[in-house]
């Protein structure tokens, strides 16, 4: 039987947070993409905010506080749009697409196995 450290332990799981974060943001992106198209569909502003609020949960929990502090802003962006009480508007989502960048940077911050983002151009 093996035995893995706490620490290791604990590396895995932060891994393992990388490495979905990383998927919910392309996730993330796609959605967002089709809200500039649709900026009235609330399942797609429900889906962006679950999203939203799976990092930041899972943020907190595994030791990613700066993620959680910073993506919990936008997901009370998107709560807000859910209950009704802002609308979508081209700012929020291109300010959210910007602001996915940032969360990747903090994700990728400090792990060594981490490929650098491609730049995207618009075009």
């Amino acid at each position: 039987m093996v035995h893995l450290s706490a620490t290791g332990n604990s590396d895995q799981f932060k891994q393992s947070f990388r490495q979905e974060a990383r998927e919910i943001l392309v996730d993330l992106k796609s959605a967002l993409d089709e809200l500039k198209q649709n900026p009235g569909d609330l399942e797609l502003v429900s889906r962006i905010f679950r999203a939203l609020h799976t990092i930041k949960g899972s943020g907190a929990m595994f030791g990613f506080d700066q993620v959680a502090a910073f993506t919990q802003n936008l997901e009370m962006a998107f709560h807000e749009a859910r209950e009704g009480r802002i609308q979508v508007s081209p700012k929020l989502i291109d300010l959210t697409l910007t602001a996915l960048g940032q969360i990747r940077a903090m994700i990728d911050e400090h792990d060594p196995a981490a490929v650098p983002a491609r730049s995207e151009t618009k075009g």
